[in-house]
């Protein structure tokens, strides 16, 4: 209960001291004949204690609401990014799909709660995709038929927690989900490598056209604000060259997070949201191979997920990495540590 009220605090005082959300910058990079890869900045009022995860296959599940949970076990093993040890905010799964969680200020609408229908709560929507699905063609498509309703946390001042997802896939495929007036709106194609905040996706790809390099005649825009963030991920990843081998393609992606992310000393106090970059990460989604980079250390360290066990009834592990930063170094895989279930935070 501790960790929960922490974790709404946080939020209450990043996201609703200003009219947008805290941003951050997801970029999908498919290069021809290449790996895939997919990067994320990761930009908060402070730590959130983040940690690699991992959840072996056959984990029993249960909705993360007060009222009829939806029941589920998951079918695929997967490696996930926790917040606050109660959620999950990125991941990847051991058939390289990968989903990303970033806020959608003022226009995401989970709709109102009907407690006759089996709910999820929205700290958990990550880990359900990441649970049951292999491509993002299979999610979507059982997307169109999902009946269970997500649940967002209610905060102290009555607000609604206000999220989209991406889910990506090692064939390069792309998906960006929203939930508007309720419902689910779903954007499913390639080109869409590029996910930041505000406003609504369409929208957002509606303003790259007014761009060089996109159709129009607009210079590269330099604010910290989501749709400028959009505008250039989107004209840094069309220009990155090709690698020669994986590491190279990882380090260029995570160049582009880098040039996409808010330095310290930065932020508006006029717009508490306007947030420093806390850390980075890539995915490898051809190899597994998962990178992070905390800006407050000078290294970055990565874990092989295709070196890790996900077979059924052995015990979740961790690897508290943004705490223990700085004393790691490299590969890190082999340093999991087993321990108790994750459980994920409910509405009180």
């Amino acid at each position: 209960m501790r960790k929960t009220l922490r974790l709404l605090a946080v939020l209450c005082i990043g996201l609703f001291t200003a009219p947008s959300a805290i941003p951050c910058t997801r970029v999908l990079w498919a290069p021809e004949g290449g790996h895939v890869y997919v990067g994320r900045t990761n930009d908060w009022t402070g730590k959130v204690d983040s940690a690699f995860r991992l959840f072996p296959r056959g984990i029993e599940r249960v909705g993360a609401v007060t009222q009829n949970p939806h029941k589920w076990t998951s079918k695929y093993g997967s490696v996930a990014l926790t917040a606050y040890d109660n959620a999950t905010h990125q991941g990847v799964n051991e058939k390289g799909l990968s989903v990303h969680v970033l806020y959608l200020a003022e226009v995401c609408d989970f709709g109102k709660r009907d407690p006759k229908r089996e709910g999820i709560g929205v700290l958990q929507w990550a880990q359900y995709y990441l649970d049951n699905y292999a491509t993002v063609a299979e999610a979507v498509e059982a997307h169109k038929s999902i009946a269970f309703q997500i649940e967002p946390i209610v905060l102290p001042n009555g607000a609604p927690t206000m999220l989209h997802v991406s889910i990506e896939d090692k064939t390069g495929d792309s998906a960006v989900i929203e939930y508007i007036g309720g419902k689910a709106e779903i954007h499913h194609d390639r080109r869409y490598t590029v996910m930041t905040n505000e406003p609504v996706y369409q929208k957002q790809i509606e303003n790259l056209k007014q761009y060089r390099t996109f159709g129009g005649d607009k210079p590269l825009p330099g604010e910290r604000k989501s749709m400028d963030r959009f505008v250039r991920a989107a004209v840094y990843v069309n220009a990155l060259p090709k690698p020669s081998n994986p590491g190279e393609g990882a380090a260029y992606i995570m160049s582009v997070m880098r040039n996409t992310s808010v330095p310290f000393g930065l932020g508006d106090p006029e717009k508490p949201n306007i947030s420093p970059t806390y850390f980075r990460t890539v995915v490898d989604l051809t190899d597994g191979k998962y990178y992070f980079e905390s800006t407050l250390a000078p290294n970055v360290v990565w874990i092989d997920t295709s070196k890790l066990d996900f077979s059924k009834g052995l015990e979740e592990q961790e690897l508290k990495v943004e705490k223990r930063i700085m004393e790691l170094h490299g590969d890190v895989t082999d340093q999991f540590e087993k321990v108790k279930p994750l459980v994920f935070g409910v509405n009180h």
